[in-house]
């Protein structure tokens, strides 16, 4: 598939993906403002490029980006601006390409999630609160001044993305 032949939104899914990265670095947050523009933005690109069936493809797209995450949010293990930065990139990418950007994010997340395990000295504390999780209980959050060790998703979400997006354009 040639770079051309990408749909627009694809296409223009860095921009807001770069502005997402900002804000979860200086702020520790998604704003939903950015989030829900992605959605729409998906939405509408998916009508106008291929009638109903294109947004079709950018709802299911939406549906499945978030409701992936839906369960690791009510979890505790994901904030919800990253649920709904997922959400955002699958109504942008639609329902084609939203398999490997869950994937290649998922993947990225482990990546990002080692090296600040790593970073900061907290291996087994944060695999213990894996483990909790993976039990069914929910995260806890840090007694006092300590807090647990917490992952700036939307880094992994916009790396992931655009690697699953760009790699089937170039491959």
């Amino acid at each position: 598939m040639p770079l051309s032949s990408l749909p627009l939104a694809c296409l223009l899914l860095p921009v807001p993906l770069a502005f997402a990265c900002y804000w979860e670095i200086r702020f520790r947050r998604i704003p939903n403002w950015l989030t829900f523009a992605m959605m729409v933005f998906g939405l509408g690109a998916g009508l106008l490029e291929g009638d109903w069936a294109g947004a079709l493809d950018a709802a299911v797209g939406l549906a499945l980006g978030g409701g992936v995450f839906l369960p690791f949010c009510l979890m505790g293990a994901l904030g919800g601006g990253d649920m709904k930065l997922m959400a955002g990139v699958g109504a942008m990418v639609g329902w084609p390409l939203v398999l490997p950007a869950l994937a290649q994010t998922c993947l990225a997340g482990g990546i990002l999630a080692l090296a600040v395990m790593v970073w900061r000295g907290q291996v087994w504390g944060t695999l213990a609160r894996a483990g909790r999780i993976l039990l069914g209980g929910r995260a806890r959050q840090g007694r006092g001044l300590r807090r647990a060790p917490t992952v700036p998703y939307g880094l992994a979400i916009a790396a992931g993305s655009l690697f699953a997006v760009f790699w089937r354009a170039f491959a």
